[in-house]
This record gives structure tokens, sequence and C-alpha cells, in this order.
């Protein structure tokens, strides 16, 4: 087997070990408000009591470099199933501002005009009466087929169901905000009077999943909301307010009417599976260790991701460095560091790497610390500037030499026409420099291929799609020079003369009752901090090092 073939193959293995769902394109979770939003998450499991006290715990171990840590209860978030089938909530404006929920039984309505919404779009519609939602009158709704609305302002689609974007996006009612796919039935209905906007969701199913949902959002003219449900089987999914763009919540019991007197957002996450509450678990780490590494790498004895459907992420926990397209910023003492944390990646369980090392997928998230959300300008003004696909990952049509970010290696087999030939090889040089490890006069000319067609396989392939070896496309070249990535962003400071060359890299391993730190796990998982310092290093053409031991 070739070894872009090797790649692609251990990546849906590793998927099928650890993702309820698989995604098309590459399975990383990270997200540039990956702190915050983790800390968010962090907060309301505590204010769910979904996290036990971390009083009486007890200090985990050292073993072969791996940190053990022993869930008590504090490091995994507990399930919590939906339990609002054949209930019906209303919010009622309180004096604070927020709202107050009181739940009973309920019915849905019958359906109304159809809205003919398809997967993962939105449909804009006026309403009958000006709807008072967090102090402000709102007269236009955004109606999403993904279970939730909008009111005054749309959110483009996509980008997947969260905590942090429920609080952060546009002021919204998620129903049932989740992954729901119109295109495999049911359909999506309103009814409109002076009295009511009544949006139905009429049996549709999951997405990539054999259910059905239903359920339905009431917006009264007084200003009180109504939330009914009927058969609901998505087992995860986000319920409540949210008056938008503020991290301010409450975490909610809806179904018991608590808490009362709230002020900002009030939600409640609902899901069948245990997760990992990573800001615990560093918190826990550093009580243990010193404030010595750069970078810290989580693994766990069983599937606990907190970002469903995803491989792995990393998270940024600051950046001081100026000319990647990050902002700057510091959040390292909320997880429990005095200052010196850069950076956390979340691999997931360590089982399905008991035979294979996952490099790929390791360096691939080590390298968001910095990668990939460089631009040039354009003629267009694209948001991405050409260089990028999505979610901090290079652009499918940009050759990258191969990138562990995404992108392809890219030859011209005739005028006019590409092939892709390589995947996930190396950190570029355009890499390299962004991470301060090259001078700009040491990165070559590389080049993107614009307006794609005639693609090979006949698939549709876009800038975000994932790296795939043997594609081939007609399209332009354009030639992109060091000089215009400067020009956009500015220089790269701290340059390669002053930015650190070497980094420190902790490893931790989670294990509770139900998936101990067994031999082979801890073995697998030392195997791989020791032999990701020679990935990395040779990834890096010699520039860069790691050290993974514990001091």
């Amino acid at each position: 087997m070739s070894r872009p073939a090797l790649v692609l193959a251990f990546l849906s293995l590793a998927l099928s070990a650890s993702a309820d769902t698989i995604p098309s394109d590459w399975p990383c979770a990270t997200e540039p408000d990956g702190s915050p939003a983790m800390l968010a998450l962090h907060r309301y499991w505590a204010g769910r009591s979904g996290l036990a006290s971390t009083r009486g715990w007890n200090p985990g171990r050292d073993q072969d470099g791996v940190a053990i840590l022993e869930d008590q209860g504090d490091l995994v978030a507990a399930k919590n199933p939906f339990d609002l089938q054949g209930r019906l909530l209303r919010f009622v404006p309180n004096a604070t501002g927020g709202y107050d929920v009181l739940p009973a039984a309920g019915a849905l309505g019958p359906a109304g005009t159809s809205l003919d919404l398809g997967t993962g779009s939105f449909r804009e519609l006026a309403l009958p009466f000006a709807f008072p939602f967090f102090g402000n009158r709102q007269d236009r709704v955004f109606v999403y087929a993904d279970g939730h609305l909008t009111l005054g302002v749309n959110e483009e689609p996509g980008g997947g169901w969260s905590l942090a974007r429920v609080l952060t996006g546009p002021p919204r009612v998620a129903a049932l905000f989740t992954s729901l796919d119109p295109s495999r039935g049911g359909g999506i209905s309103v009814r409109l009077s002076a009295q009511a906007a009544v949006f139905l969701w009429q049996e549709l199913p999951g997405g990539g999943q054999i259910n059905r949902n239903s359920f339905q959002v009431t917006l009264l003219a007084s200003g009180e909301i109504e939330l009914a449900y009927g058969q609901v089987e998505s087992p995860t999914a986000i319920v409540g307010l949210a008056p938008g763009r503020s991290w301010d919540f409450s975490p909610a019991d809806l179904s018991s009417g608590q808490p009362r007197g709230a002020t900002g957002a009030l939600v409640e996450r609902f899901s069948q599976r245990e997760e990992l509450d990573l800001v615990s678990t560093l918190r826990r780490f550093y009580r243990d260790h010193s404030d010595a590494y750069d970078l810290v790498v989580t693994y766990t004895g069983r599937p606990l991701n907190p970002s469903p459907g995803s491989l792995a992420f990393e998270i940024n926990v600051q950046n001081q460095a100026s000319g990647i397209g990050l902002p700057a910023f510091d959040t390292a003492r909320d997880w429990g560091s005095a200052g010196r944390l850069e950076s956390i990646v979340f691999m997931d369980s360590v089982d399905p790497y008991l035979e294979l090392d996952g490099f790929e997928v390791l360096a691939h998230e080590a390298g968001h610390r910095w990668l990939a959300n460089a631009r040039v300008r354009t003629p267009s003004n694209s948001p991405h500037g050409v260089l990028q696909g999505s979610g901090g990952h290079w652009n499918f049509f940009l050759d990258s030499d191969a990138s562990l970010l995404g992108g392809n290696d890219i030859v011209e087999r005739s005028p006019g026409r590409f092939e892709t030939v390589d995947i996930a090889r190396r950190y570029s040089p355009l890499d390299q420099y962004l991470m301060g490890l090259r001078l700009p006069e040491e990165v070559p000319s590389f080049f993107y291929v614009e307006g794609a067609d005639d693609l090979r396989p006949n698939r549709a392939y876009k800038p975000s799609s994932g790296s795939e070896p043997g594609v081939s496309f007609t399209g332009v070249r354009r030639e992109v020079h060091i000089e215009d990535v400067i020009a956009a962003m500015g220089p790269r400071l701290p340059d390669a003369t002053r930015a650190p060359h070497v980094f420190r890299v902790a490893f931790i391993l989670v294990e509770d009752a139900k998936a101990p730190a067994t031999p082979a796990r801890l073995a697998a998982l030392a195997r791989i901090r020791r032999g990701f310092e020679g990935y990395f290093r040779e990834a890096t053409d010699g520039r860069g090092g790691v050290i993974t031991t514990l001091p």
C-alpha cells in the first residue's frame, strides 16, 4: 500500500473507533475560539453538577514519561440524555432581562406552509409583529434546517453545532440545535398570525443517523416563547435561548424549570456520551507538574471526545506571535498554567494507536498552534485569501508541498492540467516560516490553482476538501511569493532568529474504571511520545525539535 493510501486508511480506522459519524472532510475540530469555548463548556458542566468536586483527589503518577491521571468523577462529565419528549417549555421574560422556563405537558400543532429547506440551509421571513427578545424588538427571523432560529441577523450555515456557537453567534432560539438532514425525509413549515409565529420541524432524520425528530417553536407576540417536542431520537443537541455575542450563560435543567432569574443565555446541552473536561484535566495535571511545557497532549483510555464527530483537535491557549493570522491573547492561567502553556492537543482514545503511531494526526494538530491562517491579497477580496480552505487548513487546490495542515503536493502534468500526488508529508517551507523556523528568504515560491474544473474523479472537490492524492483537474496556475504573504499579514515576529525552535511537550493519559491505563495502552503512548521527537525533527527538515520527557 502506498504511503498516501496508508494515511487515509489509518484515518478511517481511527475514526471508526472514536466517532459516532464520519465527516466527509478532514475530521479535525480545531476552532479559532477553542480556548474560550472549552472554558465555557467546563463552566457548563460544573454548573450542571456534571463533575464531582476535586477535593480529596488522589495525585496522578508518571510512568515512562507519561503523566497518568485517574478520573475520580472530576475529569469525565456525565451523560445528559434528552428528556423533553412530549414536553412543552414556556420561556417567560423575567425581571432581570432574561427568561424563566415553565415546563408542562404539550403537543405539536399541525403543519403549515412548507419552507422547502435543504440540508444546511436557512430561510428569511418577516414576522407579523415586532418580537421582543432580550430587550430588543426583532421583525425578521431566519429559520435553519438544523433546528434553530436566529433573530434580526442571519448566520451562514455550517461550522457544526456547539455551545460556543449558540452563545457567540446572533440572537438565537435553539429548539433542537444539532445536525439534521431534510434531504432524507421530513419537512419544515411555518404558520403566521398576528398572535404567533409557529415553526415546525417534522420527522427530520439526524445527520448521518437513522432516526426521526419532531419539534416546534412558537414565538408569541407577548414576547413569550414555547418549545414543544414530539418524538426526538438524535442523542446530542443544544436547547435554549441566547441573546448572542456573549459568553454569559446559565446552565439549565429545562425539564425541571431551573434555574430561575437567569440574565443571559439559558441553555441545556444534551449528550448520551460521557466526555472529557479538558479544563479540569489540565488543572489537575498542573497540581503535580511544573509549568515547563509549551504543549500538552492528552489521550484517553476510551472515546471521550467533547467535540462529537471529530478525530482530534488543538486549542490555542495563548499567542504572542504576529504575522501568522492569529490575534494576541493569553488564557494560560485559566488552564492552570502559570503562563508558559501555549497549546493543547486532544487525541481522544489511545486504542486506535496501539499498533499505528498516527504521527500525521498528532503533528497536524500540533501545527495548529501556528497554522494555517496565512492569506494573500486577491482582487476578489476572499476572506481566506485563496490559501485557506476552512478551519485553519490549507486550500485543497494549494500546492502546499504535502503539508500536514492540508492542501496537496500538486504537479502540473501538462499546461493547465494538474494532479495531486502526495499528502500529509511534512511541514512545508511556508509552514516553517509561520512556525518561526525559517526566514522569509528561505521560503521558495509556491502556487495555487484558480478556477479548478474538469475534476477527475468527477466529484465536488472544493477548497475545504480534505487532502487526497490522485485527483486531476484543469485551471489557471497562480504563483505566490512569501512577499505576498507578508504584504497581506505583516512580517512574522519574532522571526526565525529569535523565535524558539525547540518545544517542551507533555503527554497525558486519562484513565478510569472503564478503561484503565493497561500495559498495552501505556506502552503505545510511551512509544508515540519517544517517536514524536524524531518525527517532528524530520517534518521540520531538522529546523525544529520537541522534548517529550517529564522533568
